[in-house]
């Protein structure tokens, strides 16, 4: 990030903050901590030993080559993995994978049954075959790269704001078992077998009922590699949310997910924290602290834009210096190759 564009970042940190701008030879004591911060070496992992650490991963809005260089300059760490949205009406994503694994960088794809037309795609047209030529052309892509990289397909199927979520779809979880099954059976056919296929549920089931379980429409160890779980701490930024600390936002959603496939390793698919209701830094700060004792998570994505809420690490001048000093941590991992080498979980 060039010296006017992280001037620009922190002035609109603290815009949002309302912290007005310091007087002329005067620094606040806040800022000076975070350009100490800013001035750290940036961190890049050469150890290629996935048996240790919690691998660090990011998405951002924009091209790969502009946000890895950003990452690096904002929270001085080089990424394990970055992760970006695409639809079942896209082409496959061969130069972003590609791009990425000659950086060390792990490709985290989120593969969103949406069609070409930006309809959406029903799990009973996935498992009748009606979309096998875009699956097998993404397929036949992946067997092409050669190359491992994660891919989540259908995320956040327990809940209610997708077109493929159970409460949409016949509340039949095993026909989403079944979707994801017809997928992974595609790849392999086409001789795709590097892929890491990420099966994620939300952290909470809306509606809570027992058809919603997550449990119900897992497709079965031999289909999935990696457990993923998506949460936020909303704060108090939407109508019907309250600060959540971070062990709650996840600590119950991981139990279910050890008792559904104890041996496989988990990622906090998406994360992120609101600035509204609470103190994001210490959130911040207590999440590195409290990821290290979740049994079975070896990755983490943090949500860094703005959306619902703020949920961007460098939101404020306390959580962006939170967000560096927490990275720095021995525990936390940039090795992309490292992470997609990880196959069972360390405990």
């Amino acid at each position: 990030m060039r010296p006017d564009q992280r001037l620009r970042r922190r002035l609109l940190a603290a815009s949002a903050l309302g912290v007005g701008l310091p007087a002329c030879g005067s620094a606040p004591k806040k800022a000076s901590a975070l350009d100490d911060g800013l001035a750290l070496p940036v961190l890049a992992d050469r150890d290629e030993d996935s048996s240790r650490g919690i691998f660090f991963g990011i998405f951002r809005e924009s091209a790969l080559p502009d946000m890895l260089i950003d990452v690096q300059d904002d929270l001085r760490r080089q990424p394990a993995a970055a992760m970006w949205f695409t639809r079942f009406g896209a082409a496959f994503p061969e130069s972003q994978i590609r791009y990425l694994a000659q950086r060390g960088v792990a490709a985290q794809v989120t593969w969103e049954p949406w069609g070409f037309d930006n309809s959406p795609v029903a799990l009973a047209d996935i498992v009748a075959g009606k979309w096998d030529a875009t699956i097998d052309a993404w397929a036949q892509g992946a067997a092409r790269v050669d190359h491992p990289f994660m891919l989540r397909v259908g995320h956040e199927f327990n809940g209610d704001w997708y077109p493929w979520c159970l409460v949409k779809n016949g509340r039949q979880p095993q026909l989403f078992a079944q979707a994801h099954r017809h997928i992974v059976e595609r790849f392999r056919a086409a001789g795709a077998n590097k892929v890491r296929w990420v099966w994620c549920f939300n952290n909470d089931s809306t509606p809570a009922e027992s058809w919603n379980d997550p449990r119900a429409a897992y497709p079965g160890d031999e289909y999935v590699d990696w457990i993923g779980i998506d949460g936020y701490n909303f704060g108090t930024s939407q109508s019907w949310s309250h600060w959540t600390p971070f062990s709650q936002v996840f600590g119950r959603a991981v139990g279910m997910a050890r008792e559904i496939a104890p041996s496989k390793p988990i990622v906090l698919a998406e994360l992120g924290c609101s600035e509204t209701g609470g103190d994001k830094a210490a959130w911040i700060e207590r999440m590195f602290s409290d990821i290290e004792t979740l049994p079975n998570v070896r990755a983490f994505t943090w949500f860094d834009v703005i959306k619902e809420t703020s949920w961007a690490l460098t939101s404020g001048n306390d959580s962006w210096l939170a967000a560096i000093q927490g990275l720095r941590r021995a525990s936390i991992r940039g090795n992309g190759n490292a992470l997609l080498s990880i196959t069972t979980t360390r405990r």
